[in-house]
C-alpha cells in the first residue's frame, strides 16, 4: 500500500500523521501542493500511490488537487464532494437540513436591502459569515440594524463576489462556548469544549480560545455522526452549539485540526485516521 499526505503547511497534525504511518510501517509520501504540478488530463490510473490523506490548509488547493487525484483513481480522505460541501457554509446548511440535523436558522441574501429585511425576520443579535472561510475570520456579530448596515456596506465594497452573498444566521448560543467533536468514519471518537477568550464571542482556538475535555454523550455522538453522514462522511470536526432547546450543529470542518484535542482527551486521533484510510484503500 502506498499513501500520500498532501499539504501546503506542515503543522503538528501532519507531523503526527507521518509519525504514526512510519511506526506502522506504512510508506507515506509527502506531497507539497505548493510545489507540485498535477496532471489534469491523464486518462490512466496513477500507480504513484493508492490513497491520500488531504491536509492542505488552502481550501482551493485542497479542493482541486483532490479532484485531480480522484480522477486518477486515488482514494482521498476527505473526498472532493465532502470538501466542496463542508467548505461552503450554505452547502453545509442545505445538507444538514435535508438530513433533518438541527442547525441554526439561516437566510441567504444577495443585496444589502434584502439582507436587512432578513435580519429583521431572524432578529438581533444575528451573525454574518463569509460563505467560504475558517478560523472565525470576517465572522461578525450584528447587534442592531445600524451595525448590520455598516458591516454589510463594508462587505459590498470589498470587491469579492463571495462577499456579496450574505449568509445570515440566528445567534442561539446559550453559553460562551461550543463543542468540537471529531468523527472518523461512523464513530465519534473525541470531543472538546472550546471557550471564547475574554471580550470575544467567537470560540475558535486560533483566536485564543481555551479548550477542555468534553465527555461524549449520546446526544453529541448521535448528532455528530448524523452530521458527518449528511455531508458524505470521512474524517470530520463537527461543531455543536448548546441552546435552550438542546444541541444544534453549527459547522463541519473537513480538515480538522487535532493538536489540542489529542492531549486533552487522550485519544490517539492520528492512529484512528490512518486506520480509517488504510481500511478505505484496501
Amino acid at each position: 500500500m502506498r499513501l500520500a499526505l498532501l499539504y501546503d503547511r506542515i503543522r503538528w497534525d501532519e507531523k503526527a500523521l507521518v509519525e504514526v504511518a512510519e511506526k506502522s510501517g506504512i510508506p507515506i509520501e509527502l506531497v507539497d501542493c505548493k510545489a507540485e504540478a498535477f496532471e489534469a488530463t491523464a486518462l490512466k490510473k496513477t500507480d504513484r500511490y493508492d490513497g491520500a490523506i488531504q491536509r492542505c490548509v488552502s481550501f482551493m488547493r485542497y479542493l482541486y488537487s483532490t479532484a485531480v487525484l480522484e480522477r486518477a483513481g486515488v482514494k482521498v480522505v476527505n473526498s472532493f464532494q465532502v470538501a466542496q460541501t463542508c467548505g461552503n457554509k450554505l452547502l453545509t446548511t442545505v445538507a444538514l437540513t435535508k438530513a433533518r440535523v438541527p442547525t441554526p436558522r439561516t437566510k441567504i441574501a444577495f443585496t444589502i436591502d434584502s439582507a436587512l429585511k432578513a435580519l429583521e425576520e431572524i432578529g438581533y443579535p444575528a451573525i454574518l459569515k463569509p460563505m467560504i472561510g475558517s478560523w472565525g475570520r470576517l465572522v461578525a456579530l450584528l447587534k442592531d440594524p445600524d451595525s448590520a448596515k455598516a458591516v454589510l456596506e463594508t462587505w459590498d465594497q470589498m470587491g469579492n463576489a463571495w462577499y456579496k452573498v450574505y449568509y445570515l444566521q440566528e445567534f442561539v448560543a446559550k453559553l460562551p462556548r461550543d463543542i468540537r467533536c471529531v468523527v472518523v468514519g461512523d464513530e465519534a471518537i473525541a470531543a472538546i469544549y472550546r471557550y471564547a477568550p475574554k471580550g470575544e464571542w467567537r470560540t475558535n482556538l486560533a483566536r485564543g480560545g481555551k479548550a477542555e475535555k468534553c465527555e461524549l454523550t449520546d446526544e453529541i455522538v448521535d448528532l455528530s455522526v448524523r452530521a458527518s453522514k449528511a455531508v458524505g462522511g470521512g474524517v470530520m470536526g463537527v461543531d455543536l452549539i448548546e441552546t435552550e432547546d438542546g444541541l444544534v450543529v453549527n459547522e463541519i470542518n473537513h480538515n480538522v485540526e487535532f493538536r489540542r484535542t489529542v492531549p486533552i482527551t487522550g485519544v490517539d486521533i492520528p492512529s484512528r485516521i490512518l486506520g480509517y484510510v488504510i481500511n478505505l484503500v484496501k
